[in-house]
Parts: C-alpha cells; sequence; structure tokens
C-alpha cells in the first residue's frame, strides 16, 4: 500500500480543486471516503486487502441517478486519477494498466452502454448475470465462454481487476470457472 495513501491524498487533492466535480463532495466526509478509497483501490488491483464496502456502481448510484454524473464526470475523475499516478512518477506500465483497469468501470456512468467496448460489455454481460441469478446456467456457461473466446490472460487480469470494482464474489466464480475451463483444455481425449 506504499503508493496508494499519498496517490489517495493528491488524487482527492485533485478533484476537491476541480470545479467540474468537486461539488459531488459538498456535504461527504471525505477523510473516511479517503481511507475506503485506499481500501477500495488495494483489493481492486489485487492487494492483500479484503474489501467489505460498496462497489463502485452502487457507491455511486445516487449521484447518477439524482444528480447527473455521467460519463463527462468519469473522464474528468480518471483524468486526475492518471495525472496523480504520472505526478507520483509511478511506472508507466502500472500507470496503463491502472487506466485500463479504471476505464472497466466506465459504463457505469455512460448514459448509453456502448457495445463497442470489449471490456464494458464482458462486464456488463456478467454483472447482469450475477443479477438474475434464476437465469439458466447454460447461457451462464456459453457467455463465459465468450468471455473466455476473446481475451489474453492480460485481458483477463483487467476483467478480474474490473469486476473487483463491481464486489467481491463474482471474481471467485469467474476464476473457479476459468480454472474448469483450463482443466477440461487440458484432459486427455477419452479413450
Amino acid at each position: 500500500m506504499g503508493v496508494l495513501i499519498p496517490a489517495v491524498e493528491l488524487f482527492y487533492k485533485k478533484l476537491l480543486s476541480d470545479d467540474e466535480v468537486s461539488g459531488y463532495f459538498d456535504g461527504v466526509d471525505t477523510e473516511k471516503i479517503k481511507k475506503k478509497q485506499v481500501e477500495f483501490l488495494a483489493y481492486v488491483f489485487g492487494g492483500p486487502a479484503k474489501y467489505t464496502g460498496k462497489d463502485i456502481a452502487e457507491a455511486h448510484k445516487k449521484l447518477i441517478e439524482e444528480r447527473g454524473l455521467n460519463e463527462y464526470h468519469f473522464d474528468v475523475v480518471a483524468g486526475h486519477f492518471h495525472g496523480t499516478l504520472v505526478e507520483l512518477e509511478c511506472e508507466s506500465e502500472m500507470v496503463e494498466e491502472a487506466d485500463a483497469i479504471l476505464h472497466t468501470a466506465r459504463p457505469i456512468f455512460e448514459s448509453k452502454r456502448s457495445e463497442d467496448d470489449p471490456f464494458g460489455s464482458a462486464l456488463a454481460e456478467i454483472e447482469k448475470i450475477r443479477k438474475q441469478q434464476d437465469q439458466d446456467i447454460d447461457e451462464v456457461t456459453h457467455s463465459l465462454e465468450r468471455v473466455f473466446e476473446k481475451s489474453s490472460e492480460e485481458d483477463m487480469e483487467i476483467i478480474r481487476s474490473g469486476l473487483r470494482m463491481r464486489g467481491s464474489g463474482i471474481v471467485e466464480y469467474l476464476d473457479e470457472f476459468h480454472h474448469q475451463t483450463k482443466s477440461a483444455d487440458t484432459s486427455p481425449p477419452p479413450p
């Protein structure tokens, strides 16, 4: 968590001084949010921390529905996040990975979800599946198979991190399914 605490401090300093987004923090305990943000980022980026707070969609739902938070604001926030990592002289590979992971959440804030975004589409499909628990297991299996067919290992890691933003449970299900799929692929053919 070495870089997370200074990153969150600088990130929130940028957000709170930007007129485009600072109003969304009116009346909010930013010290509490910053502590949760450190936990959340440690969890999202695969650290040892467990996160028990709200997922990103739930945490921003009221702001989206009642105060008009949208993709424009997401882009402003993402720009400050990127700028924070660059200003802290993080390695370029880490900045690129962080940007890719963060952008998996952009569809949550979009007025119209983009079908051209493979990560957003995959994450939206998996989230839909999670919410519709009574859905036929065959449909779940086919959806995940499509994700695995189209995704490299690097893409899968970004998808896993994006899913961590959506809450616990999904990543574990995805990893188990992926493990079973890989095991089936390496099994010897039947005699």
